[in-house]
């Protein structure tokens, strides 16, 4: 080798330095392929998987309740309003008193007043004969002779007659002050008419207008009038969880919907489109009147058509990449997801660009 070196010098130079330079092409290779690969899988696009927005809907919170009392002649003129402004009132308390004019009044006063006079006169009838009836029987207790008693005890049979007389007298008397008594209560009653509240709630007076009622009976429960167009009919159902925001949000309570009108209301001007009516029950009172938004939570996910490529999807996890088989629709220039991905999965945007490695 020493000789070979001594007549080639430049030869055995150069091969060593070639061969310096492979094995130091080898062993970088061999330190950095694997970084160059994982640099490769880390500058891939990501997608982040995430539900949608909140769908928003606008909103009044109203009363649960709210019975309007207007005046009714029917009934007869109205002498008494029995409740005042703000006061809270239960089911079946009285609101409004009428009374109806009659001259059927006086006559009855007039029969009780007579059947009370004939009463009185029987009843004195009768002292008269119990009276009658002692003086016979001391008398027919002096009488010593036997005419004289037998005159006395005819006597005293006669006046035992007038006596069950007088008796039966009073009691007719009093059958017919008492049916004289009760037919005027009755007409009494037929004269006084009373409108009382049919819930719970608070009085609040109205001016008794054509457009306002007498007073009107408000609950303190409260729900939410809510509306959506045509467009986010499809996405409320009854009995979803929504949550409800005041405007100047201050406040948020959760719901459930209750009711979703099946027809719209009537077109106005301010509207293109068809809205519907919707309510929501609330977990907890909110003040009447509020203008508030509902959220309705949106869990739909979409992904970029480009982030499929054979029914699969390339999710990162860690610092590889899993293919994820995912079922999908198309939804415009996107694909909702029907099932295979949740929301917080981070995948390949363009799956196409992804090279599989063994």
């Amino acid at each position: 080798m020493k000789k070979f070196y001594q007549k080639y010098p430049l030869v055995v130079i150069l091969t060593s330095i070639i061969t310096t330079i492979i094995i130091g092409i080898v062993v970088l290779s061999a330190l950095l392929l694997p970084k160059l690969k994982s640099s490769k899988q880390e500058n891939y696009t990501l997608y982040a998987v995430k539900a949608q927005a909140d769908n928003i809907f606008k909103g009044n919170v109203t009363a649960k309740t709210s019975t309007d009392y207007r005046e009714d002649m029917s009934l007869g003129e109205l002498s008494q309003v029995n409740v005042t402004d703000g006061q809270e009132v239960k089911a079946g308390d009285v609101l409004l008193t009428y009374t109806k004019s009659s001259d059927d009044l006086s006559s009855q006063e007039f029969a009780i007043k007579s059947a009370e006079n004939d009463l009185a006169n029987a009843q004195a009838d009768v002292v008269e004969a119990e009276n009658k009836d002692a003086k016979l029987r001391k008398k027919y207790d002096k009488a010593k002779e036997i005419e004289e008693k037998e005159g006395i005890n005819t006597q005293i049979e006669s006046n035992n007659e007038a006596w069950k007389a007088a008796q039966r007298s009073v009691t007719a008397a009093t059958l017919a002050r008492d049916q004289a008594q009760a037919s005027l209560a009755s007409q009494k009653d037929k004269q006084t008419a009373t409108v009382t509240a049919k819930t719970d709630g608070l009085v609040i007076m109205g001016t008794n207008s054509e457009t306002s009622p007498l007073l009107s009976v408000v609950s303190r429960e409260t729900l939410v009038n809510g509306k959506t167009s045509e467009y986010d009919y499809d996405k409320l159902k009854v009995n979803d969880v929504v949550s409800v925001e005041t405007v100047d949000l201050s406040k948020k309570v959760t719901g459930k919907i209750s009711y979703i009108s099946p027809v719209p209301d009537k077109a106005t001007s301010e509207t293109s489109s068809s809205q519907y009516n919707f309510k929501v029950v609330l977990d907890e009172p909110l003040q009447n009147g509020y203008t508030v938004q509902i959220h309705r939570p949106n869990e739909t996910l979409y992904i970029p058509k480009t982030s499929v490529k054979n029914g699969k999807v390339y999710m990162k996890r860690g610092g590889k990449f899993s293919k994820v088989a995912v079922e999908t629709k198309e939804s415009g220039s996107r694909l909702q997801v029907i099932s295979g991905l949740n929301s917080g999965d981070k995948i390949i945007e363009e799956a196409a660009a992804y090279v599989d490695t063994p």
